[in-house]
């Protein structure tokens, strides 16, 4: 079991998490036991999973044909934008309630409108589609991307552990639930 204890710092009480004083748990952390976050290996696992994926960026740069036909490419849109606007709604509707998941959905709908920019431009016939297409980046695409990567940041949760490897907590009215109080 695991138990929130006020820290006081000044002013303030953080919130840290403790374990709570009954006997160690001698199941493995992964199976609940302990509630530690080990994700330095997790961490390295997918950074080498980035890097293994340089050779295929090549093969497919080789490989693939420079024209294809798909021939379901207007449900291939039709759902790329839906879900563009699925994110929007979702973002807008958990910002109004001020829900802390709502930077969950503006990071994901930010990550859609960048997805579908790039690949607007990228597969354009060349001339006005790829004018329209750059037009559509420029305007609504991108600027909306940049809107929601900067909600999906400012809504990230505050820390309230020491900083790593500093021993310093960070500064009161940042962290603060209510920093008017101050």
């Amino acid at each position: 079991m695991v138990g929130l204890a006020p820290l006081w710092r000044g002013w303030a009480a953080t919130w840290q998490v403790e374990p709570s004083p009954q006997k160690q748990s001698t199941e493995p952390p992964w199976r609940g036991g302990e509630r530690k976050i080990r994700s330095s290996w997790l961490g390295m696992a997918l950074v080498g999973a980035g890097i293994g994926m340089a050779p295929w960026l090549f093969v497919l740069a080789a490989g693939l044909p420079s024209t294809t036909v798909a021939s379901h490419w207007s449900t291939a849109w039709v759902g790329l934008d839906g879900a563009e606007a699925l994110g929007l709604i979702t973002t807008g509707t958990l910002l109004s309630l001020k829900d802390p998941r709502r930077c969950l959905a503006a990071a994901a709908t930010a990550t859609l409108l960048v997805a579908d920019a790039w690949f607007d431009v990228t597969t354009a016939a060349p001339g006005s589609d790829r004018e329209t297409a750059a037009a559509m980046a420029a305007c609504p695409e991108i600027p909306l991307s940049i809107l929601c990567a900067v909600l999906a940041l400012r809504a990230l949760p505050r820390r309230a552990v020491p900083l790593p490897h500093s021993g310093r907590y960070p500064s009161r009215r940042r962290f603060c639930a209510r920093p008017h109080a101050f």
